[in-house]
């Protein structure tokens, strides 16, 4: 089983289970576009993917909405179903020499608490494994977590980006001048935008397509200047505009007055970046998907 852990979209009110909802059918389509169709269930503040897939579980964490997903065990919730199936985990992973702890959190009325968790497996790993506990620094740490009557066990986090699902919000439209303008076309996509992009150059814009969850990208063709880009974008149907401009370029748009002619808002999410933040964000837009082929 695949836990998905969602942060933001948990935030919504009685938008939640339609965000939910898109959530689900954007993992859907990553993964329906890698080959795979597992069974795919949720209940309150989870998802569940019925597979054990490693290559699965790190695709979904690279659908924007997901904070993290772990490849788990499911059990019973009874202390003594939680305790034999964590023995069972650990007499793969744990020696004598090894060090680990175990890290518990509950949702659901139980007779038990999340501390009575660790203190009770933790003793039970230690006496069978021969092994020693370290809380501060451990190198295998056993992950429990119990939902109302289901318990989970597993070891491996692999962490998300978050964000909102992709189409929660409305559409933008994303100016790709240059090569870091994939950078800030991902920061919409995380906002929760659809985009569609307004394109001037050679760009292998294609590779947005994965972070997008496989939803329509219209490419609108301009073979402009980005000051031109601009003025265009801002002609354009859009409610808000994404561009890749950094501190210099944002310095030489306000000296030329490019702004001034604005009618919506325009945003900028490289200017906190460094050039080397920016760089490995590129790496990683470019290359994320590809790593999971």
């Amino acid at each position: 089983m695949i836990i998905v852990r969602y942060g933001e979209i948990g935030l919504k009110g009685k938008l939640r289970k339609s965000f939910e909802n898109l959530l689900i059918n954007n993992i859907r389509n990553v993964l329906k576009n890698n080959d795979f169709k597992p069974k795919i269930s949720s209940d309150w503040g989870r998802i569940y993917v019925h597979s054990s897939n490693e290559k699965i579980a790190r695709l979904i964490s690279g659908v924007f909405g997901v904070t993290s997903t772990s490849l788990a065990f499911e059990t019973g919730a009874t202390i003594e179903e939680i305790t034999e199936k964590a023995l069972e985990l650990s007499a793969r992973l744990i020696k004598p020499e090894v060090s680990f702890a175990v890290r518990a959190r509950r949702t659901g009325e139980h007779g038990y608490s999340s501390m009575d968790i660790q203190r009770i497996v933790g003793a039970k790993i230690k006496s069978k494994m021969d092994a020693k506990v370290d809380l501060n620094n451990p190198e295998v740490v056993i992950h429990i977590e119990v939902r109302e009557d289901r318990a989970f066990v597993f070891t491996s986090v692999f962490s998300g980006f978050g964000g909102l699902p992709v189409g929660s919000q409305e559409r933008a439209l994303s100016i790709v001048n240059d090569e870091k303008s994939l950078l800030s076309t991902w920061y919409a996509l995380r906002r929760g935008c659809d985009v569609d992009l307004l394109h001037s150059n050679d760009v292998e814009h294609q590779v947005l397509q994965s972070w997008a969850s496989y939803r329509e990208i219209k490419v609108n063709k301009n073979e402009s200047g980005i000051e031109e880009l601009i003025r265009r974008a801002f002609e354009m149907d859009y409610r808000g505009v994404f561009c890749s401009a950094t501190y210099p370029e944002l310095e030489i748009l306000i000296r030329k007055r490019v702004l001034e002619e604005r009618n919506k808002p325009v945003f900028f999410p490289l200017l906190p970046l460094t050039d080397e933040e920016i760089e490995n964000g590129i790496k990683l837009v470019k290359n994320y998907f590809k790593s999971e082929d």
